[in-house]
């Protein structure tokens, strides 16, 4: 946080936070990136929050797709490259995932061993 010195006026407060630099939270919405979407925006809000997310229901379709490739012998390239490209990123995300419980579970062990013994059942 910059910090201003005290003027003009002694006792003003001294914080400045320029736009958008404090805490941020957004629901994306489709509707917001194309005004004019098909269908209902409400039902498709709580499909979204009541079923399952986007990925959800296009890894679901990238699954049939891909079943369905094999099935009847076609070749689907692009597919089965979304298809890895999806399960890389997952996979970085969990090693990268289980890299910081790591390193939260040893800072742990170190400032409160205790607490870290009764977490890790050890």
């Amino acid at each position: 946080m910059f910090q201003y010195p005290p003027f003009p006026f002694p006792g003003w407060t001294t914080d400045f936070n320029a736009p958008f630099s404090g805490d941020v939270v957004q629901t994306i919405e489709p509707r917001v990136f194309s005004p004019s979407i098909a269908g209902d925006a409400e039902i498709e809000e709580r499909i979204h929050m009541n079923v399952a997310s986007y990925g959800t229901q296009l890894g679901k379709i990238l699954r049939a797709l891909d079943i369905l490739g094999k099935a009847t012998g076609t070749d689907l390239p692009e597919i089965d490259k979304l298809i890895a490209s999806v399960n890389a990123e997952k996979a970085e995300a969990r090693g990268t995932l289980r890299a910081e419980a790591e390193a939260a579970l040893e800072r742990l062990k170190r400032v409160d061993p205790d607490a870290w013994a009764e977490v890790t059942g050890a």
